[in-house]
């Protein structure tokens, strides 16, 4: 029993239930043996595949913050370009207006030109048919009044006379 104690005065585990150096030892041995296989056969390669995941997941981070500052700038851009088409297609209708205007103007103005030629053209006509008519009136006055005069004098009237009588006629009605 002594030599019991005596082993156990040495042994600063013996509290622990370690009673014998040997089973410990060998048991500590085996332990850091698979602590060792453990951290390069199970370990290393899950801590690079967890490292690995992080990276990934890092830059999938980075891509989206980029994608994100990419599609802002790209909404901006279609933003800008869709006040510029906007600002354009307004001059363009601008324009258009304008020119519809002044197409409107000058087709008034030419309708105006025309609607005056028409109607200087219809006096003219007019005139002439007036022109015609009194010539007409005339002549019939003339013929009217060479009659009269044959009938009041009782005699036929000559060529000559019936003209002198027409131009006296007509020369009265002139003035």
């Amino acid at each position: 029993m002594l030599n019991l104690i005596a082993d156990q005065a040495w042994n600063p585990f013996a509290p622990f239930g370690v009673t014998s150096w040997e089973p410990f030892v060998a048991n500590l041995i085996a332990f850091i043996l698979m602590v060792v296989i453990l951290r390069y056969l199970a370990f290393k390669p899950i801590q690079n595949v967890l490292e690995k995941r992080r990276r990934r997941i890092e830059e999938g981070e980075e891509m989206r913050e980029e994608s994100e500052r990419q599609l802002a700038s790209v909404k901006e851009q279609t933003h800008e370009m869709l006040v510029e088409a906007g600002e354009k297609g307004q001059e363009k209708i601008d324009a258009a207006k304008a020119a519809a205007a002044r197409l409107l103007e000058e087709q008034e103005a030419e309708a105006s030109r025309k609607a005056e030629e028409i109607v200087k053209k219809a006096r003219q006509l007019a005139e002439l048919e007036q022109q015609k008519e009194r010539e007409a009136l005339k002549e019939q006055f003339g013929q009217l009044v060479a009659l009269a005069a044959a009938q009041v004098t009782g005699k036929m009237l000559t060529e000559e006379d019936q003209r002198r009588i027409n131009r006296e006629a007509i020369d009265s009605l002139d003035s």
